[in-house]
């Protein structure tokens, strides 16, 4: 069988480890906890949290140290039979296996001379060429300015070699360190990219979006509009945005909080308006989780410049939610309208489209499965080299701004009313019948298809964007107060897996 055995109990899969005494398969039992890997949960450093990790003295220590050590080891000694400099084996880690640092940056960031101590302690070779860098004086592989690396060491010539600056890269944190932020608070950044481009920068944990962002893109688009001509809203953290903030809404909803939780998602909705009618060209430059929230968001400026590996999609359903920063809105906007305005056709496959798809809660593997989601626009840009995103975003904001952009005319929504209703709540209940979704699934659903049809109005018609998004609050409010979804909010938060109830 392997190592493990897949197996069912109780209708539910589940994977047995071999035991290695009787040779037999067994559950797993309970999960192993260990004190070094809790201390080190809410470290953000990447080299802090795992010197602490290989501090401890728990099995999880210990295997963290042999993984570590052995690495920096071999790696070292892989120079220069595969490759004449370090950062080469670093990009070939972080491109090619998906790591967040190569080997010689997390040795960088151990501490070279100190790590090399501990390694011949333990048993594990240093390279010969390690130890005469370090009897040189030269104490790190990178040399940096701020977090920026500028030059890696060259074994063969002993000396550090320049690392070579691409002329359409942004880095972000360079040009903070040069002065360039113009305001900042505790979730985000309003950063001075040169040629009359400002950018809105995420700084909260995965990028979540909160009150913090809200209130850095109000204000950044407040100065943008007296001192800029156009605006990115793109960071460089591991995602653009995975999402709003669950904590803060379930708080609210446990508390019954209703007219501070009204006021909160009021205010993505105005935000995310005002930002599609602005003034200025508005660029989002997404990439990695572009979800919920964040997908709104993308979805409500001026133009996209996306990365080729950008996942995103109306998440909300998941949760036991349904998109109201405007998504559900904004899917009718872009699926049913253009359709709508062919005379004689009928809306149903269109609606059924929308529904399916946020329902789903179904995410864009790529920018260009996006595009067949309607989340992205064919007037949308894709960009291959992700370190070129922000680059390609301010050139795309600065050409709007020059060709004379204006935003977009106010338009109308299309809303199916209650003979579409009925057909989309039979499309729900067919499948809580079929045992596809459970009975807290078709409730969710059952307000969605409210939302997406405009409520019981009696005919179909054309509504204003407001009506809908009226709706998509009210509806998202009377979520909050179900149990159900409250128990789906707080385990994720707790094992950052959904809870099917």
């Amino acid at each position: 069988q392997g190592f493990y055995k897949q197996t069912k109990v109780d209708g539910k899969k589940q994977f047995w480890p071999l035991n290695f005494e009787t040779m037999e398969h067994e559950p797993a039992g309970d999960k192993p906890r260990f004190d070094s890997v809790g201390k080190v949960r809410d470290i953000e450093d990447k080299g802090e949290r795992l010197k602490v990790l290989m501090a401890g003295d728990d099995k999880a220590s210990e295997l963290a140290k042999a993984f570590t050590y052995f690495g920096l080891s071999y790696a070292a000694l892989c120079i220069p039979e595969i490759a004449d400099l370090p950062d080469a084996i670093d990009n070939a880690m972080k491109w090619g296996f998906v790591h967040d640092a190569g080997p010689f940056e997390i040795w960088d960031a151990l501490g070279v001379a100190d790590a090399a101590e501990k390694m011949k302690a333990e048993g594990y070779e240093v390279a010969g060429w390690v130890e005469e860098m370090l009897a040189s004086g030269k104490e790190t592989f990178y040399k940096y300015e701020g977090k920026i690396q500028t030059a890696i060491y060259d074994p063969i010539k002993k000396e550090y070699h320049p690392l070579p600056v691409s002329p359409v890269r942004i880095n972000l944190q360079s040009l903070k360190d040069a002065g360039k932020e113009v305001a900042r608070n505790e979730g985000a950044s309003l950063i001075d990219l040169g040629d009359g481009v400002a950018c809105v920068e995420f700084h909260t944990k995965m990028n979540v979006f909160d009150t913090d962002i809200g209130a850095m893109l109000m204000e950044g688009m407040d100065i943008v509009e007296k001192d800029f001509d156009a605006m990115v809203v793109g960071n460089q953290g591991p995602h653009f945005s995975a999402g709003a903030n669950l904590f803060l809404i379930v708080m609210h909803a446990q508390q019954e909080q209703w007219d501070e939780l009204d006021a909160i998602v009021k205010g993505l909705q105005d935000l995310n308006m005002r930002m599609r009618y602005f003034t200025k060209p508005i660029v989002a430059a997404p990439f990695g989780y572009t979800l919920g929230g964040g997908a709104e968001l993308m979805m409500h400026c001026n133009r996209v410049v996306a990365s080729a590996e950008t996942y995103t999609g109306l998440v909300e359903m998941g949760m036991g939610l349904l998109p109201a920063g405007g998504g559900s809105k904004e899917m009718l906007r872009r699926i049913l309208n253009p359709a709508m305005r062919v005379e004689n056709t009928e809306p149903l496959s269109f609606i059924e489209k929308v529904f399916l798809q946020i329902g789903m809660a179904k995410v864009a593997t790529s920018a260009e499965e996006a595009r067949d989601f309607a989340l992205l626009l064919p007037s949308d840009r894709i960009v291959m080299n992700q370190d070129h995103l922000l680059a390609e975003a301010k050139r795309e904001a600065r050409h709007m701004a020059d060709t004379g952009y204006r935003p977009p005319t106010r338009e109308k929504i299309y809303a199916v009313g209650r003979d579409g209703l009925a057909a989309i709540k039979i499309a729900a209940w067919m499948f809580g019948q079929g045992g596809y979704i459970s009975e807290h699934d078709a409730l969710v659903a059952d307000r969605v298809a409210n939302v997406l049809s405009g409520g019981s109005l009696s005919k179909a018609q054309w509504v204003d964007e407001q009506y809908i998004l009226d709706l998509e609050r009210e509806y998202f409010l009377s979520l909050c107060g179900e149990k159900k979804t409250q128990e789906r909010i707080w385990h994720f938060l707790q094992t950052g897996k959904p809870l099917r109830n």
